[in-house]
């Protein structure tokens, strides 16, 4: 199996579950026929005796003519996360040629002429403070990312709920983020099928199958897909595989075979994987963070397990060199997100299979899967000076977007033969469906940071460190809740 034809397929897998990252918590659409979250929408198929017709996202639409008026788009170039909205013509490589139809589509049925550019995520937000303060909007799309929270908290950026056209509960937004970011009634970012890289944030765990296959151990599919991959049987597999391959009596990263290898974020990854959440939005929408000590320390445990005693490859020195060791075959695991696995897996000669973060234990309901701070967000300035044409096209962009772009990746998908295995195309699904966006996290509360801070120094005191922190973590909320309070009694 060639890499090349692995990354295709993996990129156009995880495109295709664009709309199932949307399906869960979603509130029921009493419209019968609309798609809501967790609805099926699809291009129609000629109707059958046998089948009724199924709308599509754009049948939702309120279609506009805008009388050919400029529609400004700007995207965050971090990771090529442009290839969003740039498309200026078809190249025929696969997510370029659907989002240029996807542009396309949008501009004939609004009657719009679209322009769209690229800059720093830190350039953007500074573009959306300047806007706010002169009352003037530079674009009618911004693509950011997570670090707009700090927009969101000061006032500078509008509420999606008050956004004419936008229709949160539908299966294109992300329906996870909307719950866990929206407080005092107030969403500030917003993301979905508009952003189709946006997913490729998602972090996950490989396993090269050569490696499993020469020491005749058994992939470990059955369990990722029952619910039941936990650290422990991860630690069961990992723990004494790192080997010193050159005999020097050494363990070293240049020339030795480890259990696993990552960079040290992942660490934050996996402890998200094992139900680590610290915070949640209480029924007064105000953030409240989740302390449990005793589970804290319980997860460390296991993460240290896994990272300390089965000796794996936690780089914190060379970002690329953590990934350069699973490329060459010298890993049995890898923690990655799936954007960082089209970057530095590109040319890897080993076929390896994809798995959801492991679970806490059997107990935890559902695999959680940590999305990468790089990931984008939409954002619009409260001075915004045409909510619904903004409002609008937002919703087509998005909509269209599940229309256009998701179903023909499924095509891509369904007609590559001998390029990825079935459980992993499954297990791609399962991760998108379970993505975390942990409300402290997401507004850098910081206390989600312990795993990277701790671990490279071999430090075990998680309770001191805890005592040391917990009372600035709460006051950074308490000015979090006090912020969104005087947006709330504000009107913004």
């Amino acid at each position: 199996m060639k890499t090349k034809k692995i990354l295709a397929l993996l990129m156009a897998g995880l495109m295709l579950c664009l709309s199932f990252a949307a399906c869960s918590e979603s509130k029921e659409n009493t419209d019968e026929g609309t798609p809501s979250a967790g609805s099926e929408v699809t291009t129609p198929a000629p109707e059958t005796e046998a089948e009724t017709e199924k709308v599509t996202a754009e049948s939702t639409l309120t279609i506009e003519d805008f009388g050919g008026r400029e529609y400004r788009m700007i995207s965050t170039n971090q990771d090529n996360r442009q290839v969003d909205i740039i498309a200026e013509e078809m190249t025929g490589a696969t997510l370029n040629d659907l989002v240029f139809g996807r542009n396309t589509r949008v501009s004939d049925l609004y009657n719009v002429t679209m322009t769209a550019e690229q800059a720093d995520y830190g350039a953007i937000n500074t573009m959306v403070q300047k806007d706010t303060k002169s009352g003037d909007m530079s674009y009618d799309l911004y693509l950011t990312n997570y670090t707009a929270n700090s927009l969101a908290s000061n006032g500078v950026l509008y509420d999606f709920y008050q956004l004419p056209s936008v229709q949160l509960d539908m299966a294109w937004w992300d329906q996870n983020e909307k719950n866990d970011l929206t407080i005092m009634g107030k969403l500030f970012m917003a993301i979905g099928d508009i952003s189709p890289t946006e997913l490729l944030t998602s972090e996950c765990m490989l396993f090269n199958k050569r490696l499993f296959d020469n020491h005749n151990i058994a992939y470990p599919y059955p369990d990722a897909l029952e619910g039941t991959w936990t650290l422990d049987k991860c630690f069961g597999i990992a723990n004494g595989l790192t080997e010193d391959l050159n005999g020097d009596g050494e363990i070293k990263v240049e020339d030795d075979l480890f259990s696993l290898t990552c960079w040290f974020d992942y660490g934050t990854a996996c402890l998200y994987g094992a139900g680590g959440d610290f915070s949640h939005v209480d029924e007064n929408g105000q953030v409240v963070l989740d302390i449990d000590l005793e589970k804290i320390v319980n997860i460390y445990e296991k993460l240290w397990k896994l990272f300390i005693d089965a000796e794996a490859n936690y780089e914190t020195a060379q970002h690329e060199r953590s990934f350069k060791v699973f490329n060459e075959g010298r890993a049995y695991f890898c923690g990655i997100t799936f954007q960082k696995i089209e970057t530095f897996l590109r040319d890897m000669e080993d076929d390896y299979g994809v798995l959801p973060n492991p679970k806490y234990d059997e107990n935890q309901a559902n695999y959680s899967t940590c999305v990468s701070g790089a990931g984008s967000m939409v954002v619009v300035p409260v001075s915004c000076t045409d909510p619904a044409f903004v409002g609008a096209m937002m919703e087509a962009m998005a909509a269209i977007s599940y229309d256009m772009i998701t179903p023909d990746l499924i095509h891509v998908l369904a007609s590559t033969k001998n390029v990825r295995d079935e459980e992993s195309s499954q297990i791609v699904q399962m991760i998108i469906r379970n993505r975390n966006h942990d409300t402290a996290r997401n507004h850098d509360i910081q206390c989600d940071r312990y795993v990277e801070n701790m671990i490279p120094k071999k430090d075990k005191e998680v309770a001191s460190f805890f005592a040391k922190n917990e009372k600035m973590w709460n006051k950074n909320v308490e000015k979090l809740n006090n912020s969104y309070a005087k947006l709330a009694e504000g009107g913004n």
